[in-house]
């Protein structure tokens, strides 16, 4: 009643005070309300209408992520239309706003300090905690808000930066929302839609060193706002950098998979969820954690039991801009490419645990003949430790000689028998030609074994390399010249001399190379040497999504093995059963909302 009896009174005095300017503007005509109230989402949403708490005062929000830039801007222009042809300054709207919602004595001043405002929200029994109310007082809200609206910075009422693409969320929806959620030292807190920061640096402070905070954000404006707010915070209060734990903000769509899989104590959500969206929020819940979330018209609370089981409380009514879901299309794909990822991360771990090469069961079919055969060999022993020499130590004691290396290459058998399976059997195998000086290695070029070398000594093109991923980004125009089909001769002389680092760093390599036009032909070599599981992958799903060009240009496959030509098959029908059932999730999301 009393809500309803508001807004009859703000309808009324809106009509009377059009009514005057439309008359001293000579008669002009559908003039908007002078009176424009916003209602913001806290970083995550645009206009919307009151918000009645228990005390009896209008909560504004806070726009950030959910929230387009356009919608953003719109709102903007509105305001500063609406505030330039009533020629009514916004201290005045808001001096005439807090009549209408509740009594002005007992509200008190409007704050024009942070010491005000804390005051003020105190006094109207917003902030109560008192973990709350001593992260509110250390880090004041004008820290994060634009040199040119730090006029307004302690006024409790949301801030547009349409320049930055967010507004600011009134100070008392922080500390609603904050007090709801009940966080605590050593909670794991994630902001959603963390604008310029604020709740996300209030809520890292709370949780303390014990804790973690992540604010995310699909506005790259907002992030580098919010990261510069951060640093300063940490320069000019010394009390945040000692207390507070890390923080950070990272560009993502919290509907779309995390790469982490986090989860999350206590979650603030800054805009309108979607009902049906609803679920993915709380799958990032762990037990006995809280989500507080608007959706429709209520600024809903939830609580997940620690039996999985859920309850759900308004905390008031309100409109939050919406935030922003992604397509059926983004979910699939981003799905699709994290799944791969964390399959490569799962074959590489595995590759990088064998001390010695055999073929994959990723290239081997179903892989149990392979993994039989395999099993029935006798296990190689380990190499011994790593060991390093200096590529200019001209100490060499063996060369590398073969039919196609005429003057051979110098060597240290130290360096290749702590690398290569296959020099150290021969090394010390007490034979008679373990105490040669020359290892003939047939049938490969001079290139590949001055490859091979090259690699072992980390010299020349392979100069610092370390780890295969970040060489190869930081070093490809060293490597460019090499041909592809030089690269996969040192891959079959990698397998012939039984050295895992070589044969992984090859197969890297040639990840990074395939394309359209040597994808088959790669395919074949992965499938041939058995043990590159990485590369073989890369190969087909190469292959299934390019697989109309793929299949012009190599004339419908002609030539290749039946037995690839269907484990092609095999992965695009493995893809598109993963594509329809993430289809039919997104469909069983909407029909629930």
């Amino acid at each position: 009643r009393e809500v309803r009896e508001r807004d009859r009174w703000v309808s009324a005095i809106d009509e009377h005070l059009e009514v005057e300017a439309a008359a001293m503007r000579g008669g002009a005509e559908d003039e908007e309300n002078l009176i424009e109230v916003q209602m913001d989402a806290h970083d995550s949403g645009g206009g919307g209408d009151d918000d009645d708490d228990d005390d009896g005062q209008a909560s504004y929000g806070e726009e950030g992520a959910g929230m387009s830039e356009d919608e953003v801007e719109t709102d903007g222009e509105d305001q500063g239309e609406g505030q330039e042809r009533a020629g009514m300054p916004r201290h005045v709207q808001r001096a005439l706003w807090r009549i209408l919602v509740g009594d002005p004595a007992r509200l008190g001043p409007e704050p024009s300090t942070h010491e005000e405002l804390i005051d003020s929200l105190k006094r109207s029994r917003v902030l109560i905690d008192t973990r709350v109310c001593r992260a509110m007082e250390l880090i004041p809200r004008g820290s994060f808000v634009p040199e040119e609206q730090q006029g307004e910075a302690y006024l409790d009422c949301p801030l547009a930066v349409p320049q930055l693409g967010f507004n600011i969320s009134a100070p008392h929806i922080h500390a609603t929302c904050l007090e709801k959620l009940g966080l605590e030292p050593g909670h794991h807190f994630l902001d959603v839609g963390s604008g310029c920061g604020l709740v996300t640096c209030l809520g890292a402070y709370i949780v303390g060193k014990a804790g973690s905070v992540v604010g995310v954000e699909i506005n790259d404006d907002a992030l580098a706002v919010a990261r510069a707010n951060l640093d300063q915070l940490k320069s000019s209060c010394p009390e945040f950098e000692l207390s507070a734990c890390q923080v950070r903000f990272e560009k993502h769509n919290v509907f779309l998979p995390d790469p982490l899989d986090r989860t999350y104590d206590r979650i603030n959500v800054a805009g309108t969820c979607p009902k049906g969206q609803i679920r993915r929020l709380l799958a990032l819940l762990r037990p006995r954690g809280m989500l507080i979330v608007p959706c429709a018209s209520e600024l809903q609370l939830y609580t997940k039991e620690a039996n999985g089981g859920l309850r759900m409380e308004v905390v008031s009514n309100v409109r939050f801009g919406s935030l922003v879901v992604p397509t059926d299309a983004e979910v699939v794909t981003t799905t699709l490419d994290l799944d791969k990822r964390r399959e490569m991360a799962a074959l590489r771990r595995a590759e990088g645990s064998a001390t010695s090469l055999s073929p994959s069961a990723e290239a081997a079919g179903d892989g149990m003949e392979g993994m039989e055969e395999e099993s029935s060999r006798e296990a190689p022993q380990a190499l011994s430790e790593r060991i390093e020499i200096d590529p200019f130590d001209n100490r060499y004691d063996c060369l590398i000689v073969g039919k196609r290396i005429a003057q051979g290459i110098p060597a240290h058998k130290r360096l290749l028998s702590s690398r290569c399976q296959l020099f150290r059997a021969q090394f010390s195998s007490g034979m008679k030609d373990a105490h040669s000086s020359e290892f003939e290695i047939p049938d490969f070029s001079f290139q590949a074994c001055l490859l091979m070398l090259d690699f072992l000594y980390a010299r020349g093109a392979f100069e610092g390399y370390r780890d295969p991923t970040s060489f190869l980004q930081t070093s490809a125009d060293k490597l460019s010249h090499v041909p592809t089909c030089t690269i996969i001769e040192v891959l079959q002389l990698g397998i012939y001399v039984n050295c895992p680092e070589l044969c992984r760093f090859q197969e890297h390599w040639l990840e990074t190379l395939v394309d359209t036009a040597n994808c088959v032909e790669l395919l074949a070599v992965a499938d041939d040497v058995g043990c590159v599981p990485c590369l073989h992958r890369e190969c087909l799903d190469h292959i299934v999504e390019n697989y109309a060009e793929v299949s012009k240009i190599t004339n419908g496959f002609e030539g290749l093995d039946t037995h690839l030509v269907a484990k092609i098959a095999s992965r695009a029908c493995e893809l598109f059963t993963k594509v329809m059932g993430l289809l039919r999730q997104s469909d069983g999301m909407r029909e629930a909302g």
